[in-house]
This record gives structure tokens, sequence and C-alpha cells, in this order.
């Protein structure tokens, strides 16, 4: 029964997500535009594009990390669960991405980025002031914008050209 409990909270964290991301409650229109990839791919749950760039596609990477575990008020941070295997493969990939904890019974999603800085070992925590209001929204959608205007990410040339 706690297995069952444990999907369904994942399940449940998963769409949570999506319905976060795409939130346009404070802006014209959703900022990005997420794409939940299964439960095949080891690293990634999401490929998240952004929707405000109209000549390049611009995106992310997200874990979705679901709990169900209390916060208060007084609360700095959610507890998440997480391995050093899940760090490693974030690390892996040449692009940003976050782990995106969900406090499932608030509906609740924070963001925790996993970038070249990140030490290998299990991240347990996300501090709450990285949940995905409206200001953090904006911030993230930003901060993958400053990050891909730092590189062509397209080869130049190519053998099959």
């Amino acid at each position: 029964m706690i297995r069952q409990l444990r999907d369904v909270t994942g399940f449940r964290g998963e769409r949570i997500v999506e319905l976060c991301l795409t939130d346009y409650s404070s802006f014209a229109y959703p900022l990005f535009r997420p794409g939940f990839l299964g439960d095949k791919w080891p690293a990634i749950d999401f490929y998240v594009e952004l929707t405000s760039t109209s000549n390049r596609r611009l995106y992310f990477f997200g874990q979705a990390k679901s709990t169900s575990t209390p916060i208060t008020p007084r609360s700095r941070r959610l507890k998440i669960s997480t391995d050093r295997d899940d760090i490693e493969h974030l690390l892996q990939i040449p692009a940003p991405t976050y782990i995106l904890g969900v406090h499932e019974p608030t509906k609740r999603v924070f963001a925790r980025a996993v970038h070249a800085g990140t030490p290998k070992r299990a991240i347990s925590t996300i501090p709450v002031q990285h949940e995905l209001n409206a200001a953090n929204l904006q911030r993230l959608h930003d901060e993958v914008v400053a990050y891909w205007s730092t590189t062509t990410h397209k080869p130049t040339t190519s053998v099959f050209g």
C-alpha cells in the first residue's frame, strides 16, 4: 500500500510540474512548454522549451521529485530524495538542468539547479525560497535565456552537410 501511495505521489507530482510551468496567471502567455519524457529516461523527466523566443528553441531539462513530507510556514527547505547517480547523470547533460521538487499535498513546486559547481552527491533539500511562483518562473526563464546566449549550440559544419 505504501508503494502504491508513493507511485501516486510521483505521478501527481509530474502533473503538478506541468501545471506550474504552464501557469500564465501573471503573464500574457505561459513562459514554458514542458514535454514529459516518461519513466524510461534515467536522469530526466521533462524537456522544457521556452515559449518566448521565436528565433531559437531554448530549453532546459528537469527531474521531478515529489514528496508528501509536511512543510510548515516556518520550514526553510523542502525535503526530497535523490541519490548520487541522479546528480551525476544531470551533471553529464550539456544544458541547464534542474531538480523540480514537488510538495504534492499543497501542489507547490521548488527548483534547484544542477550545474558545474554542484557537488557529486545526493541532494536532499531545496530551499523554499526557490518556489516556482511568478517571480521565480520569470527568473528561471531569464536564467535559461542567459545560458543559451553564451553558446550558438549548433555546429557550424557537418560531414553530412
